[in-house]
């Protein structure tokens, strides 16, 4: 009889039970696809031996003027700079710290009367949300701005010196972003959630509007609050929790203009957003949307596995990186049982499909003025990742894998009787375990047996009798297998 192959193609579907997810993908870890190959990501090892001070929740790499890298890490208490190796803390004088997760607030003469001990502060409905970064470049100077200090901050690349607040910049604002056209702008300025202030052209220094300058300010026509801006293009998107906003050059006299472009598509926080040139993807209440000259809601076979187990009061921590190497948009973020980001979901933007995992990233860059992508880890630690195939030299087997859903290969009443399995698998042969679970009905037990691809034939001689089965592949080694397609000796056995 000849060997029929399991189609199962790339991408996780977990939009529903996992019977919904027949012949599909269920459930992976550290596991990506590329054309069709099945394949681990690659591992990582710390980019540098200093372990930071609280949680980093910014990173930024860049190259100076001479070419040299530099990399910035902002924590809930510390501002950090490293060129090109150990990092130095360069937190402001006067830098006011945040907090490391959200917190629901406290207040006097908040809830109802009667209610908790007198002279005893209530607890508020409203979050103080976990301290985040907005970083970008002044030429080749860093500037910044943490969420909870609100201060806008330059860093003249010395080492040995810290930061220092940009003069007459607006203060208590959201974040910052720098212009294509060399604008400095500060995104709810001044304690207005709702206004964006830029100084003049080339001189962060000067932000009131004259005749003899092109300083000025707008407030956005909005419900909701300033979360964060990125330039995507020529193009800046403005997010708030509620809308989307268009900020486009325009020239003296006006200089800017600001539209509103998307109701509803509003970001769950600063950093939820990844960008790769025109495109810019991210994560709302509602799911995921795109912009690309246009907003359209992103499509996503995993996306109630994010909405209806994110960690709502920790959502603010959410972190959107590109992975351009692989075209890939990483989201990290915290799962209902987790304070701190757990997990992570990931659209493959060339194939057209989502991954899933388990993986604890507070902060991520691409790799850019650095060799290869780096991510901060809860732990407080900077890695740089796709390096190895390990986690810091600890071995990773166990943690990668993939598993399908149920694949049916019975016919009617009739079982399906399988002989052998042959593995389409490229390279390393040993690295990769499966685990064939079988059973007749989704109600009924299952049963499961082990196989290595070590064979030298090529075969594996099985015996499994069974209307519908499982498949789960995870290494044994830390290598970089590939693992294309099952095929399997299988004909229709007798009757329940």
């Amino acid at each position: 009889m000849p060997l029929v192959p399991l189609q199962i193609p790339p991408g996780v579907y977990r939009n529903g039970t996992e019977y919904e997810a027949k012949g599909r993908w269920f459930d992976t870890s550290l596991v990506r696809w590329r054309e069709g190959l099945l394949e681990p990501i690659g591992g990582w090892l710390r980019f540098d031996d200093t372990q930071l001070d609280g949680k980093c929740r910014g990173l930024l790499a860049w190259r100076a003027n001479n070419a040299e890298r530099y990399v910035s890490a902002g924590t809930n208490t510390k501002l950090y700079a490293s060129q090109g190796g150990e990092f130095f803390d360069i937190t402001p004088s006067g830098f006011t710290t945040g907090k490391a997760d959200s917190q629901p607030g406290l207040g006097w003469g908040t809830a109802t009367y009667g209610q908790g001990a007198y002279g005893v502060s209530r607890p508020s409905d409203e979050l103080i949300d976990a301290a985040t970064w907005s970083m970008d470049n002044w030429g080749e100077y860093l500037v910044a701005c943490s969420s909870a200090d609100g201060k806008v901050y330059e860093w003249q690349l010395d080492v040995e010196t810290s930061a220092a607040v940009v003069s007459n910049a607006p203060e208590d604002n959201v974040g910052i972003i720098v212009t294509n056209e060399r604008y400095l702008v500060c995104l709810g300025a001044g304690g207005n959630k709702r206004k964006v202030q830029w100084s003049d052209q080339e001189d962060n220094t000067t932000w009131t509007p004259l005749a003899t300058n092109t300083a000025g300010d707008l407030e956005l026509e909005t419900n909701g609050q300033i979360a964060c801006a990125r330039r995507v293009g020529n193009d800046i998107l403005i997010w708030t929790d509620s809308d989307v906003h268009l900020m486009r050059y325009l020239g003296p006299p006006f200089v800017y203009g600001i539209e509103r472009i998307a109701v509803g598509a509003g970001i769950v926080g600063p950093k939820a957003v990844a960008v790769s040139g025109n495109t810019a993807i991210w994560l709302s209440e509602s799911g995921f949307w795109s912009y690309n000259g246009s907003i359209q809601p992103l499509n996503c076979d995993a996306v109630l596995d994010v909405t209806d187990r994110l960690n709502r009061d920790q959502q603010v921590k959410v972190y959107g990186g590109h992975n351009s190497e692989f075209g890939e948009m990483w989201f990290f973020y915290p799962s209902e049982d987790s304070i701190e980001n757990d997990k992570y979901i990931v659209y493959d933007y060339k194939e057209n499909h989502w991954m899933v995992g388990e993986l604890s990233r507070t902060a991520w860059v691409d790799q850019g003025a650095l060799g290869e992508p780096i991510a901060a880890g809860s732990d407080g630690y900077i890695y740089e990742h796709e390096t190895g195939w390990t986690d810091n030299e600890a071995t990773r087997v166990g943690s990668v894998y993939a598993e399908t859903g149920p694949i049916e290969v019975g016919q009617g009443e009739r079982f399906a009787v399988i002989n052998r399995i042959i593995a389409d698998q490229y390279e390393t042969l040993p690295s990769v375990r499966a685990t064939i679970s079988y059973k007749n009905t989704p109600q009924s037990t299952a049963s499961s047996k082990q196989y290595v691809f070590d064979q030298t034939d090529g075969y594996i001689d099985t015996r499994i009798n069974a209307r519908q089965l499982k498949v789960k592949l995870e290494a044994t080694q830390d290598d970089g297998f590939k693992f294309g397609t099952l095929r399997m000796d299988m004909k229709q056995g007798s009757g329940r």
